[in-house]
C-alpha cells in the first residue's frame, strides 16, 4: 500500500542516516585505504520537516489506526534524531568492496557516482514515484588509515510536506582484533 510503503522511506532514510561504511557493489571499486580490525562510528543526525504523508492517507485510516501510526511515526522521528554509535568490523572482504550509497539503479531510481577513490566516496541517488521524491546523498572520505568522516544527507517528500534527514559521521579505527562483533552492532545512542 502506499502508506506501508511511505512508512518504509521514512525508515529507509533514517537507516541511511546511520550507515557508517558500507559495501559496494562492482569488482573494480578501489581498495579503501583504512585499517582493518575494529572501528567506532559515530553518527549525529538532524530532522527537518513534516511527515511526507498526505492528509488524504491519514484520513483513510480509521481514527485508532491513524493515531498508531502518526505514535509510531513520531517515535521513529525522535529515534532517527538521536546521535549513535556503532562498531563495525572492517575486514580485507569489505575493505576491498568500498563505501555504498545504493549504487544499483533502477527503473525509478537514478545514481550519479561523482567520486569514487581508495580516499573518497561520493554519489546521489533519486528516486521518483507518483507518490513523491526520495533522494539521497552521501559523501565519505578517508582523513587517515584510522580515520574516516562523512555525511549522509536524505529527502523524502509528497505534495507540500518534506522531510530531511542531514547526518555526520566520523569513524576511528580501535584496534585489530574484533572481538565478538562480526559485522557492525548498534553500540549505544547517546543523549
Amino acid at each position: 500500500t502506499a502508506m506501508s510503503s511511505r512508512k518504509w522511506a521514512i525508515l529507509c532514510a533514517f537507516g541511511a542516516s546511520g550507515v557508517a561504511m558500507a559495501l559496494a557493489q562492482a569488482a573494480e571499486v578501489p581498495q579503501l585505504n583504512v585499517r582493518l580490525g575494529l572501528w567506532e562510528v559515530t553518527t549525529h543526525p538532524q530532522v527537518n520537516g513534516k511527515l511526507p504523508i498526505t492528509d488524504e492517507q491519514l484520513q483513510k485510516l480509521p481514527p485508532d489506526q491513524r493515531a498508531k501510526f502518526e505514535e509510531a511515526m513520531q517515535a521513529a522521528i525522535e529515534r532517527g534524531a538521536q546521535p549513535r554509535v556503532f562498531k563495525e568490523c572492517m575486514t580485507a572482504e569489505k575493505r576491498s568492496r568500498g563505501f555504498n550509497a545504493g549504487t544499483e539503479q533502477s527503473k525509478d531510481c537514478t545514481v550519479t557516482l561523482v567520486t569514487n577513490t581508495p580516499s573518497e566516496f561520493e554519489s546521489h541517488r533519486e528516486c521518483t514515484s507518483e507518490d513523491g521524491r526520495q533522494s539521497t546523498s552521501v559523501h565519505f572520505r578517508v582523513v587517515s588509515s584510522d580515520h574516516v568522516s562523512g555525511t549522509v544527507n536524505a529527502l523524502i517528500s509528497h505534495g507540500s510536506k518534506t522531510m530531511t534527514v542531514n547526518s555526520t559521521m566520523d569513524g576511528k579505527w580501535l584496534g585489530p582484533s574484533c572481538g565478538t562483533i562480526t559485522d557492525m552492532e548498534l553500540e549505544k545512542n547517546t543523549p
